[in-house]
């Protein structure tokens, strides 16, 4: 439920960053126009010549998916790294025995713990017991 909740607020977050950004560069180029139209009345004004270029097919800005890439590519870079720090686990490779999420590993972990904290006290470490057949 909490992951959920995490997605929802990220993809918000993401979007809402994506909005912003649009946003500011929208209301940046709004500006630039009206600034360059606003220097050439004062142009004329002062009796300069002004000379407008217009340059013909022009379509104005283009579309780039790159939005809508860098998060995956994010997202793509902390899966790989992740992975490489756990290990092939997930998908079939090797498998170091039970983990501490059971009672058996829970059982072998304290026993190592134990030990070394023998060992750093100065303690000789138990005998090593034989299962009974």
């Amino acid at each position: 439920m909490r992951r959920g909740f995490a997605i929802i607020a990220l993809l918000v977050v993401i979007f809402g960053g994506i909005g912003i950004g649009v946003g500011a560069y929208r209301a940046g180029e709004r500006n630039g126009i009206s600034e360059g139209i606003e220097q050439v009345h004062v142009a004329q004004q002062n009796g300069q010549e002004v000379q407008v270029v217009h340059v013909v097919g022009d379509r104005g800005p283009y579309f780039f998916p790159g939005f809508f890439l860098f998060p995956l590519f994010l997202f793509g870079a902390f899966f790989l790294i992740g992975g490489i720090f756990r290990g092939a686990g997930r998908w079939g490779g090797h498998r170091h025995g039970p983990g501490p999420w059971n009672d058996e590993g829970r059982r072998r972990f304290e026993e190592k713990a134990d030990e070394w904290h023998r060992r750093q006290h100065g303690d000789a470490p138990p005998a090593p017991t034989t299962p009974a057949s």
